[in-house]
């Protein structure tokens, strides 16, 4: 063999054999970061090991084989933490191992692939499920996945919300952390905190549309979980979508509210909506404003919910062609039942949309009084298709946006206010050294143009740089 050849030979045998560089320099790229003022000038970042190193103005040095990425022109912000996604529950479907879900093992094996992809093609790299149930597990041994944090779920009696809304016999099984006999509330919190559990979830829900006087905790029992709680150094996240039960909230001291109030239960202009919100101002509750659960229950029933070109970017083709069958549009027919036969499911989809417009005003209201809000899109809200992962991210951002919430605040919303609310803003939030590379690079400015966070060139997750066409459903 020729000399040359075999020096050929033996680099190509080296090269094979180098291990990956665990560097990333990107360069000459503009910050957007909710800790500075404005956009920085173009600015140098090393990532080393998944974590941020350093950030100057100045040339950075970086080792021989370090991935460089030269991102002039572009905007370098933190990844986006979704602080209200379920993993459990596919789209169109409904929890995982409960019909229709457990009739097509198939396609709701081809959407767990997709689900962390979908999230990241839409910048979320970090998401907070309050009630994972055992599906979590799935998530994070995806090749690529967001950082995963997780509730312990705490359900009311057999009778009371959510478990009454189970009629299979594996129900229990799935809510390990009841409150029942000799599991109290702080020995069940104990359990969530030794299991990894960031925060707890409880339900303030005592029915939906005309049903109601299901159970609820009482006011000791509700101090008991916050005691126990915070003991652990754990905030209590409630379902709570109506005024009363945002009183029940605010009156137990909660640290989260899990939605935004959109049943206000009283004429216009008379319910004390005003004062409710006030009182979450002045005790600093967290806020999670979820628009996208009523639009997802109204864009269920549109006609032309499918033909959103979006979808085909997040959905594996299968469970999309599987929507459009008649098996498929069980939950938009379930939904309908609920109106007129003689309505148009264009103006039931309307009737939702008042819902959205309410809960966007009382966002606009705490907006206007300062208070941080959170970016939660609580998806997919219900087994609806049109509300999927990472477009229910997107889409939450748009209607912050549409509520008058502004660009600077929907950047602290998506990043540092949930790092901050879950104690997480040692590694999260801002591009600072020090913390994980979880970051995207954009073509746009994000302060200037809401859009900008559907122009994603790149997302990095711990460290490692990922195309966003790369994600897209296959």
């Amino acid at each position: 063999m020729p000399y040359t050849k075999i020096l050929l030979v033996l680099a190509l045998g080296l090269a094979a054999c180098t291990p990956p560089s665990d560097e990333l320099l990107i360069e000459n790229v503009a910050i957007v970061s909710a800790h500075l003022d404005a956009p920085s000038a173009p600015q140098n970042v090393l990532v080393r090991d998944g974590v941020i190193v350093a950030v100057s103005a100045e040339p950075i040095t970086a080792g021989r084989q370090a991935q460089r990425i030269d991102a002039s022109g572009r905007f370098l912000t933190p990844g986006l933490m979704d602080s209200h996604h379920h993993v459990a529950f596919v789209p169109g479907m409904g929890a995982m191992g409960v019909t229709p879900a457990s009739d097509h093992p198939a396609l709701v094996e081809a959407y767990m692939a997709q689900q962390p992809r979908s999230l990241l093609y839409y910048g979320v790299t970090q998401i907070l499920d309050p009630a994972p149930l055992l599906a979590w597990r799935d998530f994070e041994a995806a090749p690529l996945a967001p950082d995963l944090l997780r509730c312990g779920e705490i359900p009311n009696a057999l009778e009371g919300y959510p478990l009454n809304q189970r009629d299979d016999s594996d129900a229990l099984a799935l809510y390990p952390y009841r409150i029942e006999g000799e599991a109290t509330p702080e020995a069940v919190i104990a359990r969530i905190a030794a299991d990894g559990g960031v925060c707890v979830k409880l339900y303030l829900e005592d029915g939906f549309g005309a049903e109601t006087g299901w159970p609820l905790f009482d006011a000791d029992m509700l101090a008991r979980i916050r005691d126990a709680a915070h003991a652990h150094g754990l905030p209590v996240i409630a379902h709570a979508n109506a005024i009363d039960m945002y009183q029940i909230a605010l009156d137990a001291r909660l640290d989260i509210l899990g939605h935004g109030l959109w049943n206000w239960q009283w004429p216009e202009g008379e319910p004390p909506v005003g004062e409710t919100l006030n009182r979450l101002v002045e005790q600093g509750t967290g806020y999670m404003p979820t628009h996208g659960v009523m639009a997802g229950l109204g864009g269920q029933l549109r006609p032309d919910a499918l033909d959103d070109p979006q979808l085909a970017n997040v959905v594996p083709a299968a469970l999309l062609d599987w929507y459009r069958t008649a098996g498929g549009q069980w939950f938009a027919d379930e939904l309908a039942a609920d109106f007129p036969p003689d309505m148009p499911r264009e103006e039931m989809a309307d009737i939702f949309g008042f819902g959205v417009g309410r809960a966007q005003r009382a966002t606009a209201y705490l907006h206007a009084q300062g208070h941080p809000l959170l970016l939660a899109s609580d998806c997919p809200g219900s087994p609806t298709f049109v509300n999927q992962p990472g477009l229910c991210s997107w889409r939450e951002i748009l209607s912050l946006n549409e509520s008058g919430v502004s660009l600077q605040a929907i950047l602290e919303a998506g990043t540092i206010n949930p790092a901050r609310q879950f104690g997480l803003e040692a590694d999260y939030g801002t591009v600072e050294a020090g913390k994980v590379a979880n970051l995207l690079i954009l073509t746009a400015n994000p302060l200037e143009d809401v859009t900008a966070w559907d122009r994603i060139e790149t997302i990095i997750l711990r460290g490692e740089a990922i195309s966003r066409h790369s994600l897209a459903a296959p």
